[in-house]
C-alpha cells in the first residue's frame, strides 16, 4: 500500500528541508488529525542507532522492553500493542518503510535490525486502528519516510563513533542533485562486543535512492541492504548474575534485501495517480542451545530419553546412545525462516467540490503475496558449565522425533480494497469517512507430514469515521471512531492445539483455525500553541480507548519457558491517554510527555502457566476479567531539558520512568510485579566547526540497576543448575555507559 511522508499535500507534517528541493512524494489523503510526527530536525539532532530509539525519544506512549537483551531487536508497545521482533509476540502496529508493510508475513515481527535509521528522513505515528494502514493496525500506524537527494543534506558526510563495552559505529552518507534527478546513499557498520556475557553484534546496513520528477510526476527506485549477527541473551533467572548469560548459544543471523520503486502522474491538479511496487527477500537464521534435561532411558539406560522419558531418535530413526552426552545433555536448536515477498499497490487521488463543499476522495488497491520457508533441526549437544549458565556444543546427532524436527511452507496472499474521502462541512469542520475491504489467505504445507497442512481464508470490512475541528489558528481538536483488524499467522496457526503444546518458536505440531482479531477504537483529542510571555508551547492532549475482539495469546504450558499455544483469549482492552509538551524559553527548551495505558483481559479464561506459583495442581492459573496484560507499564514519562550554553554548545539531561509492570506468565496477577523504575541520561553536543561537530553522550548516568522485561520458567534450567530456586526470569538493563562521536561534512 502506498503510505509515505504521510499528509506532505496537506500541510500536516512538518518538513525543514528546502521545499524547492523536495521531491513530490506518495500520500494517502489527507493526514489524519491525530497523526504525531518526529520531524527531520528531530533526527538530525538525533544521534539514536535504532528507529526504535528515535521513536522512543520523541513519541509519547512508546515503551521499549529488551526482551532479547538486543539493542537491535528490542520490542516497541505503543499504547499498549506491541511491534516485536520475537516470533510468537501479538502483533499490533503495522510498520511501513517507505510505503512498503515490513511486518514479517510469516509472523507479522517486525526486524527493527533490517531498517537504516540513519537514512530516515521523518516519522508519522498513526494512532488508532485507522483501516487504510491495512493488516496490524490495531493499536496504530508507524510511516518511516526514507531520505531522498532533493531532502538529504547535500554532499557527503561521515559519522563515527564509539564508547563503554566495545561499541564502535560508522555512518557514511551521500546526497546530490542534477536538475530533476537526484541520488541519496548511505551505509553503516555497528559492532558492539556488549555489557553482558557472550552479546556481542554486528550490523551492516546500505540503503541508495535514486528520484527523478517532472513538472508532471515523479519516481524513483530505492534499495536497502542488511546483514548482522546478533546475539540475544535474553532473560536470565533473578538469583543469577545480571552479565550472565544463562543459555548459550543464541544468535541471529538476519538478513535482507528489500527493492522498491514508486510512482507519481498528475493528470491535472485534481487528480492524481500513484503506484509502488516492492520485491524483497529475508532470511533469518537462529540458535538457541540450552540444558535439554534429556538423560538415560529409566527401562533402558543405554539409551537416551526426553523429559518425559521417550526414547530419543536420530533423523535416521536409529536410537541415541547415552554415551553421547558425557558432559550433560544439551538441546541445540537451529531455526530459520526464508521469505520471498512480492507486492504492489495503485491509487487514485481525486479532489475538487461536492455539493459545493471542498472534498477528497482517494481509492486505491494493494496486493502482496509470499511465501516463507520454516525449518526446525535440533542438534543434540554436550553442555559446556560456565558461571551462571551453560554453553551447549553440538555433537552432530540431527533429532527425528516431531517436536524436534519441522519443515513447514508458507504461502500468504493478501489484498486490500481502500478508500478514503474528506468533506469540508465548513471551513473550520470536516468529515472523515474511510473503509477497507480485506482478503487474506495462509495456506500452510507439512514438508515432513500432514499435521501442519492447512489451507484458511479471512476476509472482513473495517470502517472508521473521524471530525476534525479548526477552533482557531492556534487550536484544533478530533474526534474519531476506527476498526481495523489482523488475521492470524501462519506461526499462530501451526502452533494452536492445547493438547500439542509446541516448543514454540522452534516446533509446531499441529493446524487448528483462529479467528481473525478485530480492533475498535474511539478517541478524542485536541492540540494547539500558546505563548506566556517568552515562552513559547506546542502542546496536545488525548484519550481513547481501544476493544480487540479475540485476541490471540501465547498461553504459557509444557516444560520449557518457550513451550505453550496459541488461542483466541476473548477481549481485551486499552485505555489511556497522551500529554505532551514542547517549551523553549530564551536559551533553553524542554520536552515532556506522559502517557497512561490501562491494557486488561475482559474475558475469563484458563491460563497453563505451571512455573507461577499461584498455579494449581494442574499448573492452572485463572484469568479474570480486568487482570492487566502482562509486560505494559500503565505509566510512561519523559523529559528532556535542554541549555544552549553557548553558540555553540548545547547541553541537555533526560529521564525517563516506566511504572511496573506483571511478568509474562503471571496473566492472572497473582503475584508481584516487575518494579517501575527511572532512568537518566545527558548529553553535550558541541559544533566545533560549520562542517565539525562533536557529541558525548552518557546512558543511565546514576548507573541504576533495573530490568525492562520478565516472564516465569524453570529456573534450574531442566535441572542443571538446582541451585536456583526462584522461577522469575529477567531482562537486566543496561549500566553506565558513555558514548562519543565526531560527524563530519567532507
Amino acid at each position: 500500500m502506498l503510505i509515505a511522508a504521510l499528509g506532505i499535500s496537506a500541510g500536516s507534517t512538518s518538513v525543514q528541508a528546502d521545499s524547492a528541493n523536495l521531491e513530490t512524494v506518495i500520500v494517502i489523503g489527507t493526514a489524519p488529525a491525530d497523526v504525531q510526527t518526529v520531524s527531520p530536525t528531530d533526527i538530525s539532532a538525533s544521534h539514536a542507532d535504532t528507529a526504535t530509539a528515535l521513536l522512543n525519544e520523541f513519541v509519547p506512549s512508546v515503551f521499549l522492553s529488551d526482551t532479547e537483551s538486543n539493542p537491535f531487536q528490542e520490542d516497541l508497545y505503543y499504547r499498549g500493542f506491541d511491534a516485536s521482533p520475537v516470533l510468537g509476540t501479538p502483533q499490533g502496529l503495522a510498520i511501513y518503510q517507505g510505503g512498503t508493510r515490513i511486518n514479517q508475513h510469516f509472523g507479522d515481527t517486525v526486524l527493527w535490525d533490517l531498517v537504516p535509521s540513519f537514512a530516515i528522513r521523518s516519522i508519522d505515528v498513526v494512532p488508532g486502528s485507522d483501516p487504510v494502514f491495512g493488516l496490524n493496525a490495531l493499536g496504530g500506524a508507524i510511516v518511516l519516510n526514507m531520505k531522498t537527494g532533493f531532502d538529504a543534506p547535500q554532499g557527503e558526510q561521515v559519522d563515527v563513533a564509539g564508547g563503554s563495552f566495545g561499541r564502535a559505529r560508522i555512518i557514511f552518507e551521500s546526497a546530490h542533485t542534477d536538475g530533476n534527478q537526484a541520488v541519496y546513499l548511505g551505509a553503516t557498520a555497528i559492532d558492539d562486543s556488549g555489557w553482558r556475557w557472550f552479546s556481542g553484534s554486528q550490523l551492516y546496513q546500505a540503503y541508495g535512492d535514486y528520484a527523478v520528477r517532472s513538472a508532471r510526476g515523479s519516481a524513483g527506485i530505492s534499495v536497502t541492504l542488511v546483514t548482522d549477527d546478533l546475539n540475544e541473551n535474553a532473560a536470565v533467572p533473578v538469583q543469577d548474575f545480571t552479565k550472565a548469560s544463562f543459555a548459550a548459544p543464541d544468535t541471529a543471523d538476519d538478513k535482507d534485501f528489500l527493492l522498491q520503486g514508486r510512482g507519481e502522474y498528475d493528470f491535472s491538479s485534481q487528480s492524481i495517480l500513484r503506484g509502488s511496487l516492492y520485491a524483497r527477500a529475508t532470511h533469518i537464521a537462529t540458535q538457541n542451545g540450552g540444558a535439554s534435561g534429556f538423560a538415560p532411558c529409566a527401562s533402558q539406560p543405554a539409551i537416551l530419553c526426553d523429559d518425559n522419558g521417550n526414547p530419543l531418535v536420530t533423523s535416521a530413526g536409529a536410537s541415541v546412545s547415552a554415551s553421547v552426552s558425557g558432559g550433560g545433555a544439551g538441546d541445540d536448536p537451529i531455526e530459520t525462516i526464508a521469505t520471498t515477498a512480492l507486492g504492489g499497490s495503485l491509487e487514485m487521488d481525486l479532489t475538487g467540490t461536492l455539493f459545493g463543499h471542498n472534498n477528497s476522495l482517494v481509492v486505491g488497491d494493494s496486493f502482496d503475496w509470499a511465501y516463507t520457508g520454516f525449518a526446525s533441526n535440533n542438534i543434540l549437544s554436550n553442555l559446556t558449565f560456565q558461571s551462571g549458565g551453560v554453553t551447549a556444543v553440538p555433537i552432530g546427532i540431527y533429532l527425528g522425533t516431531p517436536e524436534f524436527q519441522v519443515e513447514l511452507g508458507s504461502t500468504n496472499v493478501d489484498e486490500g480494497l481502500y478508500f478514503q474521502d474528506s468533506f469540508a462541512l465548513t471551513p473550520a469542520l470536516s468529515l472523515e469517512l474511510s473503509g477497507r475491504y480485506h482478503y487474506d489467505e495462509v495456506d500452510l504445507e507439512d514438508r515432513l507430514g500432514t499435521a501442519l497442512t492447512g489451507d484458511h481464508d479471512y476476509e472482513g470490512v473495517n470502517p472508521a469515521v473521524e471530525l476534525a475541528w479548526q477552533v482557531a489558528d492556534d487550536l484544533s481538536a478530533y474526534i474519531d471512531l476506527e476498526q481495523s483488524s489482523r488475521t492470524p499467522t501462519a506461526a499462530e496457526l501451526s502452533c494452536a492445539n492445547p493438547l500439542q503444546p509446541c516448543v514454540f518458536p522452534l516446533s509446531f505440531l499441529s493446524d487448528p483455525g483462529l479467528r481473525q482479531v478485530v480492533a475498535q477504537t474511539a478517541e478524542t483529542g485536541a492540540k494547539g500553541k500558546l505563548a506566556l510571555g517568552d515562552v513559547a508551547i506546542d502542546w496536545s492532549a488525548d484519550v481513547y480507548a481501544t476493544r480487540n475482539q479475540n485476541d490471540i495469546i501465547f498461553e504459557s504450558s509444557g516444560p520449557t519457558i518457550a513451550s505453550g499455544f496459541f488461542a483466541n483469549a476473548g477481549t481485551t482492552q486499552r485505555i489511556g491517554s497522551d500529554i505532551t509538551v514542547d517549551a523553549r524559553w530564551q536559551d533553553f527548551d524542554l520536552r515532556a510527555n506522559y502517557a497512561f495505558v490501562d491494557a486488561t483481559f475482559e474475558s475469563p479464561f484458563t491460563d497453563p502457566s505451571e512455573d507461577n506459583p499461584a498455579a494449581d495442581f494442574d499448573g492452572n492459573i485463572y484469568v479474570t476479567p480486568g487482570d492487566r496484560i502482562p509486560a505494559i507499564p500503565r505509566s510512561t514519562a519523559k523529559f528532556n531539558l535542554g541549555y544552549q550554553a553557548t553558540p555553540l554548545l548545547h547541553l541537555a539531561v533526560n529521564a525517563t520512568l516506566e511504572s511496573s509492570q506483571y511478568l509474562r506468565g503471571d496473566e492472572a496477577n497473582q503475584q508481584a510485579p516487575l518494579p517501575g523504575y527511572v532512568v537518566f541520561g545527558a548529553e553535550a553536543d558541541y559544533q566545533l566547526t560549520q562542517s565539525l561537530n562533536l557529541y558525548v553522550e552518557g546512558e543511565n548516568i546514576l548507573d541504576h540497576r533495573y530490568s525492562t522485561f520478565g516472564l516465569y520458567g524453570d529456573p534450574t534450567g531442566n535441572g542443571a543448575f538446582p541451585q536456583f530456586t526462584n522461577p522469575r526470569f529477567i531482562v537486566p538493563a543496561q549500566p553506565f555507559g558513555v558514548w562519543v562521536g565526531v560527524r563530519a561534512k567532507i
